[in-house]
Protein backbone atom coordinates (compact mmCIF):
# COMPACT_ATOMS: atom_id res chain seq x y z
CA UNK A 1 0.00 0.00 0.00
CA UNK A 2 1.77 3.75 -1.47
CA UNK A 3 2.19 5.71 2.06
CA UNK A 4 -0.02 9.16 1.04
CA UNK A 5 2.32 12.36 1.68
CA UNK A 6 0.85 14.76 3.43
CA UNK A 7 0.22 18.44 1.79
CA UNK A 8 0.43 21.14 4.18
CA UNK A 9 -1.75 24.14 2.78
CA UNK A 10 -0.76 27.65 4.19
CA UNK A 11 -3.55 30.13 4.00
CA UNK A 12 -2.21 33.73 3.31
CA UNK A 13 -1.79 35.59 6.52
CA UNK A 14 -4.73 38.91 5.88
CA UNK A 15 -7.23 35.66 4.63
CA UNK A 16 -6.89 34.59 8.31
CA UNK A 17 -6.74 37.64 9.72
CA UNK A 18 -10.09 38.44 8.38
CA UNK A 19 -11.84 35.33 9.18
CA UNK A 20 -10.94 36.28 13.00
CA UNK A 21 -12.16 39.27 12.41
CA UNK A 22 -15.33 37.57 12.11
CA UNK A 23 -15.24 35.37 15.81
CA UNK A 24 -16.61 37.07 19.41
CA UNK A 25 -14.07 38.81 21.84
CA UNK A 26 -14.15 35.54 23.88
CA UNK A 27 -12.66 33.47 21.05
CA UNK A 28 -10.07 36.33 20.41
CA UNK A 29 -8.92 36.08 23.79
CA UNK A 30 -8.59 32.05 23.66
CA UNK A 31 -6.39 32.53 20.25
CA UNK A 32 -3.87 34.98 21.81
CA UNK A 33 -3.25 33.07 24.81
CA UNK A 34 -1.51 29.92 22.33
CA UNK A 35 0.22 32.34 19.67
CA UNK A 36 2.46 35.45 19.75
CA UNK A 37 2.00 36.55 16.27
CA UNK A 38 -1.86 36.34 16.83
CA UNK A 39 -2.19 38.82 19.44
CA UNK A 40 0.63 40.89 18.24
CA UNK A 41 -1.73 41.02 14.78
CA UNK A 42 -4.79 41.25 17.21
CA UNK A 43 -3.66 44.93 18.79
CA UNK A 44 -2.95 46.24 15.28
CA UNK A 45 -5.56 49.09 13.92
CA UNK A 46 -6.36 47.39 10.81
CA UNK A 47 -7.68 44.65 12.76
CA UNK A 48 -9.21 46.50 15.66
CA UNK A 49 -11.48 48.67 13.02
CA UNK A 50 -12.27 45.42 10.97
CA UNK A 51 -13.91 43.44 13.93
CA UNK A 52 -15.57 46.42 14.70
CA UNK A 53 -17.30 46.93 11.34
CA UNK A 54 -18.39 43.30 11.47
CA UNK A 55 -19.66 43.87 14.43
CA UNK A 56 -21.62 47.02 13.11
CA UNK A 57 -22.63 44.98 10.41
CA UNK A 58 -24.13 42.00 12.80
CA UNK A 59 -25.61 44.77 14.51
CA UNK A 60 -23.42 43.16 17.93
CA UNK A 61 -23.03 46.25 19.34
CA UNK A 62 -21.96 46.80 23.06
CA UNK A 63 -23.68 50.16 24.68
CA UNK A 64 -21.75 51.30 27.83
CA UNK A 65 -23.27 53.47 30.03
CA UNK A 66 -20.48 55.30 32.39
CA UNK A 67 -21.75 55.06 35.86
CA UNK A 68 -20.24 56.45 39.38
CA UNK A 69 -20.50 54.61 43.00
CA UNK A 70 -21.46 57.45 44.99
CA UNK A 71 -21.43 61.38 44.15
CA UNK A 72 -18.28 62.22 44.25
CA UNK A 73 -15.29 63.11 42.49
CA UNK A 74 -13.28 60.25 45.29
CA UNK A 75 -15.80 58.11 43.65
CA UNK A 76 -14.75 55.00 42.25
CA UNK A 77 -15.71 55.07 38.06
CA UNK A 78 -17.08 52.32 36.22
CA UNK A 79 -18.69 51.20 33.11
CA UNK A 80 -22.05 48.53 32.68
CA UNK A 81 -22.39 46.91 29.31
CA UNK A 82 -26.05 47.13 28.38
CA UNK A 83 -27.50 44.67 26.02
CA UNK A 84 -29.40 46.19 22.66
CA UNK A 85 -31.26 43.17 21.55
CA UNK A 86 -33.96 43.69 19.31
CA UNK A 87 -37.43 43.82 20.48
CA UNK A 88 -36.42 44.16 24.18
CA UNK A 89 -35.51 46.83 26.34
CA UNK A 90 -31.89 47.71 27.44
CA UNK A 91 -30.86 45.03 30.46
CA UNK A 92 -27.71 45.45 32.35
CA UNK A 93 -25.47 42.41 30.88
CA UNK A 94 -22.51 43.24 33.17
CA UNK A 95 -20.51 46.18 35.08
CA UNK A 96 -16.88 46.98 33.45
CA UNK A 97 -14.44 48.20 36.06
CA UNK A 98 -11.41 49.71 34.76
CA UNK A 99 -8.28 47.79 34.35
CA UNK A 100 -6.17 50.82 35.70
CA UNK A 101 -6.85 51.52 38.61
CA UNK A 102 -3.46 51.05 39.65
CA UNK A 103 -2.31 54.10 37.86
CA UNK A 104 -4.89 56.33 40.10
CA UNK A 105 -6.92 56.71 36.72
CA UNK A 106 -10.17 56.42 37.97
CA UNK A 107 -10.79 59.51 39.67
CA UNK A 108 -13.08 62.02 37.96
CA UNK A 109 -12.82 60.49 34.87
CA UNK A 110 -13.67 62.29 30.99
CA UNK A 111 -14.53 60.28 28.11
CA UNK A 112 -12.91 62.35 25.40
CA UNK A 113 -14.24 60.33 22.58
CA UNK A 114 -14.39 56.80 21.48
CA UNK A 115 -14.29 54.94 17.98
CA UNK A 116 -13.98 51.46 16.59
CA UNK A 117 -14.36 50.14 19.99
CA UNK A 118 -11.73 52.00 22.02
CA UNK A 119 -12.36 54.58 24.22
CA UNK A 120 -10.19 57.56 24.88
CA UNK A 121 -10.40 58.53 28.46
CA UNK A 122 -8.29 61.31 29.95
CA UNK A 123 -7.88 61.77 33.91
CA UNK A 124 -5.64 65.19 35.33
CA UNK A 125 -2.53 65.38 32.51
CA UNK A 126 -2.74 61.60 32.08
CA UNK A 127 -4.81 60.08 28.80
CA UNK A 128 -5.48 56.28 28.44
CA UNK A 129 -6.62 54.34 24.92
CA UNK A 130 -8.90 51.30 26.27
CA UNK A 131 -10.76 48.68 25.04
CA UNK A 132 -13.62 47.48 27.24
CA UNK A 133 -14.01 43.86 25.05
CA UNK A 134 -10.66 42.81 25.32
CA UNK A 135 -9.56 44.81 28.54
CA UNK A 136 -6.65 46.01 26.81
CA UNK A 137 -5.63 49.79 27.35
CA UNK A 138 -2.61 51.92 27.05
CA UNK A 139 -1.50 55.04 29.25
CA UNK A 140 0.10 57.63 26.75
CA UNK A 141 3.65 58.66 27.82
CA UNK A 142 4.36 62.03 28.34
CA UNK A 143 4.45 64.58 25.41
CA UNK A 144 7.90 64.76 24.34
CA UNK A 145 6.59 68.61 23.25
CA UNK A 146 9.36 70.89 24.17
CA UNK A 147 7.75 74.05 26.37
CA UNK A 148 9.02 77.93 25.61
CA UNK A 149 11.27 78.45 28.49
CA UNK A 150 10.64 80.66 31.43
CA UNK A 151 6.83 79.35 31.21
CA UNK A 152 4.92 79.56 35.21
CA UNK A 153 2.77 76.90 34.33
CA UNK A 154 0.61 74.40 31.57
CA UNK A 155 -3.11 74.16 31.21
CA UNK A 156 -4.08 70.97 29.05
CA UNK A 157 -7.32 71.86 27.17
CA UNK A 158 -9.66 70.26 24.58
CA UNK A 159 -8.30 66.36 23.25
CA UNK A 160 -9.38 64.70 19.66
CA UNK A 161 -9.38 61.42 19.03
CA UNK A 162 -9.35 59.67 15.29
CA UNK A 163 -8.56 56.87 12.80
CA UNK A 164 -6.02 58.00 9.65
CA UNK A 165 -7.18 55.59 7.22
CA UNK A 166 -4.33 56.22 5.03
CA UNK A 167 -1.58 55.07 7.86
CA UNK A 168 -3.74 52.68 9.50
CA UNK A 169 -3.42 54.54 12.83
CA UNK A 170 -5.19 56.33 15.61
CA UNK A 171 -4.19 59.62 16.98
CA UNK A 172 -5.09 61.77 20.17
CA UNK A 173 -4.52 65.48 19.22
CA UNK A 174 -4.53 67.82 22.67
CA UNK A 175 -4.17 71.38 22.81
CA UNK A 176 -1.92 73.15 25.44
CA UNK A 177 -2.22 76.61 26.79
CA UNK A 178 1.26 78.15 28.20
CA UNK A 179 1.36 80.71 30.34
CA UNK A 180 4.18 83.48 31.47
CA UNK A 181 4.16 86.08 34.27
CA UNK A 182 6.39 89.35 35.04
CA UNK A 183 7.59 90.29 38.57
CA UNK A 184 6.24 93.52 39.19
CA UNK A 185 7.67 95.26 42.55
CA UNK A 186 8.01 91.75 44.03
CA UNK A 187 4.61 90.68 42.88
CA UNK A 188 3.99 88.29 40.01
CA UNK A 189 1.72 89.26 37.89
CA UNK A 190 0.26 87.19 34.69
CA UNK A 191 1.53 88.61 31.71
CA UNK A 192 0.97 86.86 28.70
CA UNK A 193 -0.32 83.21 27.55
CA UNK A 194 0.90 81.07 24.12
CA UNK A 195 -0.73 78.06 22.57
CA UNK A 196 0.26 74.83 21.23
CA UNK A 197 -0.78 71.54 19.69
CA UNK A 198 0.62 67.90 20.56
CA UNK A 199 -0.37 64.97 18.27
CA UNK A 200 0.21 61.41 19.22
CA UNK A 201 0.69 58.66 16.99
CA UNK A 202 -0.52 55.33 18.58
CA UNK A 203 1.53 53.24 16.05
CA UNK A 204 4.83 55.16 16.30
CA UNK A 205 3.91 55.69 20.04
CA UNK A 206 5.20 59.27 20.04
CA UNK A 207 4.09 63.02 20.11
CA UNK A 208 5.01 66.04 17.50
CA UNK A 209 4.09 69.38 17.11
CA UNK A 210 1.66 70.81 14.85
CA UNK A 211 1.03 74.57 14.23
CA UNK A 212 -1.62 76.31 16.17
CA UNK A 213 -4.70 77.13 14.58
CA UNK A 214 -4.69 80.39 16.10
CA UNK A 215 -8.28 80.35 17.80
CA UNK A 216 -9.10 78.85 20.86
CA UNK A 217 -11.50 75.49 21.35
CA UNK A 218 -13.85 75.01 23.37
CA UNK A 219 -14.42 72.20 25.84
CA UNK A 220 -17.93 70.66 24.56
CA UNK A 221 -20.87 69.64 26.96
CA UNK A 222 -20.74 66.03 26.31
CA UNK A 223 -18.58 65.10 22.99
CA UNK A 224 -16.83 66.56 20.66
CA UNK A 225 -18.03 65.97 17.42
CA UNK A 226 -15.50 63.38 14.93
CA UNK A 227 -16.64 62.40 11.12
CA UNK A 228 -15.29 61.11 8.35
CA UNK A 229 -11.48 61.76 9.50
CA UNK A 230 -12.31 65.50 10.76
CA UNK A 231 -12.68 66.80 14.45
CA UNK A 232 -14.58 69.37 15.06
CA UNK A 233 -15.16 72.03 17.94
CA UNK A 234 -17.04 75.04 18.69
CA UNK A 235 -14.28 77.79 18.65
CA UNK A 236 -13.51 81.72 19.19
CA UNK A 237 -11.29 84.05 16.97
CA UNK A 238 -10.17 87.40 16.54
CA UNK A 239 -13.57 87.70 14.42
CA UNK A 240 -16.45 85.88 16.97
CA UNK A 241 -17.33 82.28 17.22
CA UNK A 242 -16.36 79.72 14.67
CA UNK A 243 -16.35 76.11 13.97
CA UNK A 244 -12.37 74.72 14.03
CA UNK A 245 -12.07 71.44 11.89
CA UNK A 246 -9.06 69.15 12.11
CA UNK A 247 -8.12 66.61 9.60
CA UNK A 248 -6.40 63.62 10.94
CA UNK A 249 -5.38 62.61 7.63
CA UNK A 250 -3.14 65.15 6.70
CA UNK A 251 -3.20 67.07 10.53
CA UNK A 252 -4.58 70.51 9.05
CA UNK A 253 -6.44 72.83 11.01
CA UNK A 254 -9.44 75.08 9.05
CA UNK A 255 -12.33 77.14 10.23
CA UNK A 256 -15.92 77.47 9.09
CA UNK A 257 -18.71 79.81 9.74
CA UNK A 258 -21.25 79.28 12.20
CA UNK A 259 -24.65 78.50 10.96
CA UNK A 260 -27.85 81.75 11.42
CA UNK A 261 -28.86 81.30 14.40
CA UNK A 262 -30.73 82.75 16.88
CA UNK A 263 -29.46 83.38 20.41
CA UNK A 264 -26.49 82.51 22.61
CA UNK A 265 -24.42 79.14 20.79
CA UNK A 266 -22.95 77.11 23.57
CA UNK A 267 -21.96 73.61 22.32
CA UNK A 268 -22.20 72.18 19.05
Amino acid sequence: MKRLSKIRTELPEMLVLEILSKLPVKSLTRFKCVCKSLSSSFQTPFFITQHHQNNLRNNNLNLLLQRRNGNTYSDLCYFSQLSTEKGQNFSLKQNIHLPFVEYNFSHDLIVHGSLNGILCLGFGDDICLWNPSTKEFKILPPSSVQRPPSLDFTSLGCVGFGYDSQTDDYKVLRFVTNFFSIDIYGESRFSHATEQVDLYSLKGNSWKEISDPGVSAHYATLFDIYVNGFYYWHATGASGSLILSFDIVNETFSTLPLPVCEGYVKDI
